[in-house]
């Protein structure tokens, strides 16, 4: 991600740092007093013929300034923007595809009352308590429903987590880290039925995220076979040491933060694209000092990287990676700013 990307995350309204007063269903909803908020999807797909696949669907909304005293139906106040990414566990390729809409003239909207954003023919949205997306692109329609087999998480301080040693540099984070459920991607050339889906669901709510001196992050959504999940993270600086946060949840749901000195992250082995020239960590150690547990944690195909050209240009890394060490399992990471 360029550093005018990593600027809109710095360069934002700042709020006091307190503790958001949660209620549900409401807050799956949207925020539209905060700038930026995202609904964030990635998971572990397995077809028919017990082929592993993955993906990941993301809805973001961007507050916008109106223009003063114009009517046009265009002075909306929200900007939408929709990832959708499919790693083809069959052929190991790679597919992506993104959507943009502002909520004008019903091209893009979401509820503040309940999880209900779409983008045109992009949905995500709570059906009760089903979890449904709806994608549908030049390449075919996605489908899945998933439900929660564990309580949401809060991370930090009752969802108050800080990205940096600033106060006013954090997000209202919770998560659903064990999503369950089934569904089908009918392409144009095949249709690929999942008999089963694990899947993790973040929620991020913020004004200010990153600090002048953060360059980007590494981000690990962890669910491990014996049926815990760990989320870990680090903010990555130019000047001073990362930021550490993250988050053990046993396979009963309950969770405990992870703070600097509870797990340590170590690059292992590097992949540089050839399509941005990125390198990228593929593969990584997670001593989770706190446990006393260590994993090993490798991409399964390097090539997932995104190139995303709404609302403006730029590369990330966001892939299905496996789990190995003291335990088994999957994992998604995510790696900005290379």
């Amino acid at each position: 991600m360029n550093r005018f990307v990593i600027s809109l995350l710095i360069f934002t309204t700042a709020i006091i740092a307190s503790t958001m007063q949660w209620e549900f269903p409401k807050d799956h909803g949207i925020h539209p007093d905060f700038d930026t908020e995202w609904y964030y999807i990635t998971g572990h797909l397995t077809d028919e013929d017990d082929t592993l696949h993955g993906f990941q669907v993301t809805f973001f909304r961007h507050k916008l300034t109106p223009i003063k005293d114009s009517e046009s139906p265009w002075n909306s106040p929200h900007l939408y923007t929709a990832h959708f990414a499919f790693t083809n566990g069959t052929d190991g390729t790679f597919q992506h595809h993104e959507a943009m809409g502002r909520s004008s003239y019903g091209i893009a909207g979401g509820s503040a009352e309940k999880m209900d954003v779409f983008i045109r023919d992009w949905s995500l949205k709570m059906i009760d308590d089903d979890i449904v997306i709806d994608i549908q692109t030049n390449q075919g329609q996605f489908k899945l429903t998933l439900s929660s087999q564990k309580p949401i998480v809060f991370h930090g301080n009752n969802g108050y987590s800080k990205k940096s040693d600033i106060n006013d540099r954090f997000s209202y984070y919770y998560s659903f880290t064990r999503l369950t459920g089934s569904g089908q991607y009918k392409t144009n050339q095949t249709l690929y039925k999942f008999k089963s889906a694990s899947a993790w669901m973040d929620r991020e709510i913020f004004n200010s995220l990153l600090d002048k001196e953060q360059i980007g992050w590494d981000w690990f959504a962890i669910q491990l076979d014996n049926g815990s999940e760990i989320m870990a993270f680090q903010v990555r600086s130019d000047s001073k040491s990362p930021y550490y946060s993250g988050t053990y949840i046993s396979e009963t749901g309950q969770s405990e933060s992870l703070k600097k000195d509870d797990f340590k992250l170590t690059p292992l082995e590097y992949w540089t694209s050839p399509k941005s020239n990125a390198k990228y960590p593929i593969k990584w150690r997670l001593n989770l000092i706190k446990k006393n547990q260590s994993y090993i944690i490798t991409a399964r195909f390097n090539e997932q990287e995104l190139k995303n050209t709404i609302p403006f240009p730029f590369y990330y890394w966001e892939g299905q990676s496996i789990v190995s060490g003291s335990h088994t399992g999957r994992a998604y990471i995510e790696m900005v700013g290379y």
